[in-house]
């Protein structure tokens, strides 16, 4: 008896309820070499840088309304502190820099672009992994895309409605709190580039943040990880979550721990993501636990093939 190659075209008597012959598995596709690979992932980066390109443009027309938003929590928190009698005036930002204020505002587009183009740069990343997938994890795909760009535009949400007015607020009355016996004066006067970068940084990595429950439910669905898993390790992963949050914050422990400590509890959460996807997966398998004829414990449970389908 031969086998039919993969590569062969669906025999004409295969039912037609099947949905193709390169849908059935990620063995049923055509395998690809490692230069193909790296064809496919450059024309999901250019799709995807193109994507951020057209944003980009949208956010630059708008990047005056775009900086007001930036600049709110730090008016807010100014205010504050002149109404306690702590600052006086209105809120200044300097630019040091011929080019400062011209490149910060690039670097607000860029952000806001990344945000705008969230669900062009996730659907590329889907379909790049996709075709190793099966057919009941490629009907993911909207989802997916769907709920990346939301969760990824509720970090940042989530940032500058909660962490960003409680932290600058924090870091303007710092100084202000007590004065050295030298009879110098601190006082804040923060420059255009350096609070962007600040608040940028905050909202991107808080963004990212928020993807780590949607990954983990992935991972859990393709059966990379379990809950199991994810206890055994939790120690490593609070110490990668420190690790990371020291990157993607200014460099000190307030922001640090803004970051760190809502990203340890949606590790948790994730946690207990990837237990409700392994309990349904176990319970869903329970009736194929019956070997077929031919079958092989712990085989993927595969759809019945018509008679007429196959070759002698």
């Amino acid at each position: 008896m031969t086998t039919p190659s993969p590569d062969a075209p669906p025999d004409p008597g295969a039912s037609a309820a099947e949905p193709g012959w390169l849908t059935e598995g990620p063995e049923g596709d055509r395998p690809m070499s490692f230069f193909e690979h790296l064809a496919e992932l450059r024309t999901r980066l250019i799709r995807a840088t193109l994507g951020v390109a057209a944003a980009f443009v949208v956010a630059w027309v708008f990047r005056m309304e775009l900086q007001a938003i930036i600049h709110a929590p730090l008016f807010d928190a100014w205010q504050a502190l002149v109404a306690e009698g702590k600052l006086s005036g209105p809120p200044k930002l300097q630019t040091l820099g011929v080019l400062d204020a011209f490149l910060t505002q690039v670097r607000i587009a860029v952000t806001a672009a990344l945000f705008l183009a969230g669900p062009v740069v996730f659907y590329q990343f889907w379909m790049f992994v996709a075709p190793g997938l099966y057919p009941s994890e490629k009907r993911l795909v909207i989802p997916f895309v769907a709920t990346s760009a939301v969760m990824f535009a509720l970090g940042a949400a989530f940032c500058y409605e909660m962490v960003l007015p409680f932290a600058t607020q924090w870091f303007l009355e710092y100084p202000l709190e007590e004065a050295d016996t030298s009879g110098v004066l601190v006082v804040p006067q923060y420059t255009f580039p350096d609070y962007t970068t600040y608040t940028t940084k905050l909202l991107l990595g808080f963004g990212v943040m928020f993807e780590m429950p949607l990954a983990v439910f992935f991972l859990a669905k393709v059966g990379l990880v379990t809950h199991r898993t994810l206890l055994r390790f939790w120690k490593v992963a609070v110490l990668i979550i420190f690790v990371v949050s020291a990157f993607l914050t200014p460099p000190d422990p307030i922001t640090l721990m803004f970051m760190a400590l809502p990203m340890t509890a949606l590790f948790f959460l994730s946690v207990g993501i990837a237990y409700v996807v392994s309990k349904g997966q176990a319970q869903s398998a329970e009736p194929s636990t019956a070997l077929a004829p031919g079958g092989a414990p712990g085989s993927r449970a595969r759809e019945p093939k018509d008679p007429g389908a196959g070759g002698a």
